[in-house]
């Protein structure tokens, strides 16, 4: 990578569904943004590790991603951060994106407690770090569920309504299983992640997507604005 960032930005994901479903965020707002080039799963053979540049006249941000997985990897993650991409990018400007769900920790087997993140926070801190959480308020399927119609379509089903069964993850579960099929996370959700209406889920959440547009595709809506 020995081209000149303007600025960085890092997703630390709970869990690969939430990896995936940020991914596809950026593709949409690089849809909305097509002044700029954007060039996904690059790998560096230097750092063993893969990235992602949005590419304007005037902005060149680089973009990484790292799921931790499980509550082990949340030091690693941190290091992959200091060494990976602060570390290599010495000067530049950094904005760390904090994925994950509120309603983990409240399971009684659970990975991830609110704590965790505090602890992985503070090892991030630093001059020139902006850390910015993107905390679903249930799951992440809680996210998705806001595209009933994305979800029915994707079941191959008429659209209805999807009844509550106590979080996100359970109810698409249920949802799925009295359609014959099975809802499965991670890699195996890529398919009706990519189905689903982003839009429509960035108007919707409660949490701030835009900022992911924002900052993954700096000043070109106000340039468009501006036109």
């Amino acid at each position: 990578m020995k081209t000149r960032y303007t600025s960085g930005i890092a997703f630390i994901c709970e869990g690969e569904t939430e990896q995936i479903f940020y991914e596809r965020l950026i593709y949409h707002f690089h849809a909305l943004n097509q002044e700029y080039s954007y060039q996904n799963n690059l790998f560096d053979d230097k750092d063993n590790d893969y990235y992602s540049v949005a590419t304007s006249d005037s902005q060149s941000v680089l973009i990484k991603m790292k799921t931790i997985g499980t509550v082990t990897q949340m030091t690693h993650a941190a290091q992959w951060f200091n060494n990976i991409c602060r570390g290599k990018q010495q000067g530049l400007r950094w904005t760390v994106f904090l994925c994950y769900d509120t309603d983990t920790y409240q399971e009684d087997i659970s990975k991830f407690y609110e704590e965790d993140w505090k602890i992985l926070r503070k090892k991030l801190s630093g001059r020139n770090i902006d850390i910015i959480d993107l905390s679903a308020s249930a799951m992440i399927e809680d996210l998705f569920l806001y595209d009933r119609q994305g979800i029915c379509n994707f079941l191959q089903i008429p659209e209805q309504d999807i009844p509550y069964v106590g979080n996100g993850k359970n109810t698409l579960k249920h949802f799925f299983r009295q359609h014959g099929q099975t809802y499965h996370e991670g890699e195996r959700a890529r398919n009706l992640i990519w189905s689903l209406d982003i839009e429509l889920i960035s108007q919707q959440a409660q949490i701030q997507l835009s900022k992911v547009g924002d900052l993954c595709f700096p000043y070109a809506k106000k340039r468009n604005m501006d036109i």
